[in-house]
């Protein structure tokens, strides 16, 4: 399912040696999550490799990379903007939804929702323009799951 979700339009799978923008820009989101609450733990590092590994079919050492490159890119960042415009204009609501799944994964990996990862995730949601229903639809799901 994840991997018919993030195809490049001309429905090619993203190589390993060529990580697309809206994947960086989707590892970025991730990243923002974890680091939210300044406590990047073990669980979030294996939540977040999991979601990166099955949804974009990379290898582990890619994804290692994929990381560590949204890592610095998030350090320099001040806005969500570059993030959310590239998924607003690649993704379907559906895929959004599916992203905002995914953030809610990583912020729940370590067993506490923190209020800034739950802020941030709010702000996320509203970039994408993602009903208030569904955001808090997908949140009582996860919730649900990871505590």
């Amino acid at each position: 399912m994840f991997k018919k979700l993030f195809k490049k339009k001309n429905t090619e799978v993203v190589k390993e040696d060529n990580i697309s923008s809206i994947n960086m820009a989707c590892s970025s989101l991730l990243i923002e999550v974890a680091l939210s609450d300044k406590d990047f733990d073990e669980e979030e590092m294996k939540s977040m490799s999991k979601v990166l590994i099955n949804t974009y079919d990379l290898s582990k050492e890619t994804v290692l990379e994929l990381i560590d490159n949204a890592k610095q890119t998030v350090k320099e960042s001040t806005s969500l903007y570059n993030y959310t415009r590239e998924v607003n204009d690649s993704f379907t609501y559906d895929k959004k939804l599916i992203l905002i799944d995914n953030l809610w994964a990583i912020a729940y990996a370590d067993g506490n929702l923190d209020k800034y990862e739950e802020h941030l995730i709010r702000k996320i949601s509203d970039l994408l323009y993602v009903s208030h229903s569904d955001f808090i639809d997908i949140k009582i799901k996860n919730r649900e799951q990871f505590t």
